[in-house]
């Protein structure tokens, strides 16, 4: 015998949890359109298109800002996929020697922010100027 048993129980230990599974929980996030400042609970995480690593489940504050646009804030959820639930979550978070991605995708469609009070009067004063050339509406124009 090359070496006792003894000597082999660290190293046969130390080699199982270095091959003990994890798992990587991720959010995606998408705007249209694109190019969307994302803050998650309040604190800054990107720009969108975005991908953004989270540890725990539960909800969460998502806020999307972009010029231009309204701002956009919505109450989300993570719910735990089958596997990191009480027991499964023994195995896939200690034993299976494999990682494991828990992926949520968001696609998020903004508004346009609609015109300011001085655009609109501009756009009244414009259609109220046309009215009063005496231009015919466009159903009524000769074809």
């Amino acid at each position: 015998m090359l070496f006792p048993v003894k000597r082999w129980v660290p190293f046969a230990l130390a080699l199982l949890v270095s091959m003990t599974g994890c798992v990587e929980r991720w959010i995606s996030i998408r705007s249209e359109p694109a190019g969307a400042e994302v803050f998650l609970d309040g604190e800054p995480a990107g720009i969108t298109p975005v991908d953004i690593p989270y540890a725990w489940y539960g909800g969460r504050a998502l806020l999307l800002v972009k010029p231009g646009y309204r701002s956009l804030r919505h109450h989300i959820v993570l719910s735990a996929p089958w596997w990191q639930i009480f027991p499964f979550d023994l195995i896939t978070d200690v034993l299976l020697p494999i990682p494991l991605t828990d992926r949520t995708e968001l696609v998020v469609a903004l508004d346009p922010e609609p015109p300011k009070g001085e655009d609109l009067e501009r756009v009244r004063a414009r259609a109220e100027a046309f009215e009063r050339e005496g231009a015919a509406p466009l159903q009524d124009q000769p074809r």
